[in-house]
């Protein structure tokens, strides 16, 4: 392939990224034939003109000079998913590893690329190596990127970063920040009309419900938990609806709601049992077992 065709390419592929349409990304640069003929091979682009449409589309210019390297939509989608995963899985060093072998890919010079890579960089660095000053700055500068994009997908991923600030606020217990970074992502969330993923929303409910457990507002958290769980059976998904019932249960049995408590602890056992989380289980097994000993309620 002639490097007239890869370039071509390339800005075809970050411009449909970007959102933006040819007369878009053409304005104030050159024609929007200019930019069709460019995006289908039959003309190279000067450099200064490569120069101005590089900026306009976040990326060092290099990045088109890297004929080596074929961009993939798959790829990078893959590479996002296992980054995930390890984040689920908790296993933050393989995050750090992907990130490592990742951050030079001209793919992920892309400004919501890079953003989504920052942001998992600010994760480890508290998860990994304990810094949460240097951690909640870099999650910062994720946020405040300019991704010079309107699309759904990346608004939601703000959302998610700010879901992230959150849950680090409430590891180092301080709640009150934690609660006020979940409302924000809740006032972003609630902007959007166009929201595919309802895993979002059931994450942003289950994880405020917990801050305000540990502020004793329980009252809050069963109002979240049963949200959350009202959008898991709504959306007919599992995804955390055994850990809403867990802390709904909690709170009630804070509320010395025993009976019911019991009854929401063994229904997120039957969860657990399901979805095959050996390590919650266990923890209901011996909140039940604690209990009973407790003699806190008949069986």
């Amino acid at each position: 392939m002639d490097k007239s065709k890869v370039i071509g390419e390339q800005i075809r592929y970050l411009r449909q990224q970007a959102g933006l349409t040819q007369a878009q990304l053409a304005q104030g640069i050159i024609t929007q034939a200019q930019i069709s003929n460019i995006e289908k091979g039959r003309v190279l682009p000067l450099s200064t003109t490569l120069y101005e449409l590089a900026n306009k589309l976040g990326v060092d210019v290099n990045y088109f000079y890297e004929q080596a390297y074929n961009i993939r939509p798959d790829y990078i989608s893959e590479v996002k998913f296992q980054i995930r995963k390890a984040i689920r899985e908790r296993d933050y060093e393989e995050v750090e590893r992907i990130i490592v072998a990742e951050e030079n890919n001209p793919a992920f010079k892309v400004a919501h690329n890079r953003q989504f890579l920052l942001w998992h960089l600010g994760i480890i660095e508290y998860y990994n190596k304990g810094d949460f000053k240097k951690s909640l700055t870099t999650l910062q500068n994720a946020l405040e990127m300019n991704t010079n994009l309107n699309k759904v997908n990346v608004k939601l991923q703000e959302i998610e970063i700010l879901n992230s600030i959150a849950i680090i606020y409430n590891e180092v217990k301080q709640y009150t920040k934690s609660i006020q970074k979940y409302h924000q992502a809740f006032s972003k969330l609630d902007k959007l009309i166009d929201v595919r993923d309802p895993k979002i929303e059931i994450r942003l409910c289950y994880g405020l419900a917990k801050s305000y457990y540990k502020i004793d507002d329980f009252q809050q958290s069963i109002s979240l938990c049963n949200r959350g769980i009202h959008l898991c059976i709504n959306q007919e998904v599992l995804y955390l609806l055994g850990e809403l019932y867990y802390q709904t249960a909690q709170n009630y049995e804070k509320h010395n709601d025993i009976k019911k408590a019991v009854k929401l602890y063994s229904k997120s056992k039957e969860l657990f049992e399901i979805e095959n989380k050996a390590v919650f289980i266990e923890i209901v097994k011996d909140k039940l077992n604690q209990m009973k000993k407790e003699q806190i309620f008949v069986f």
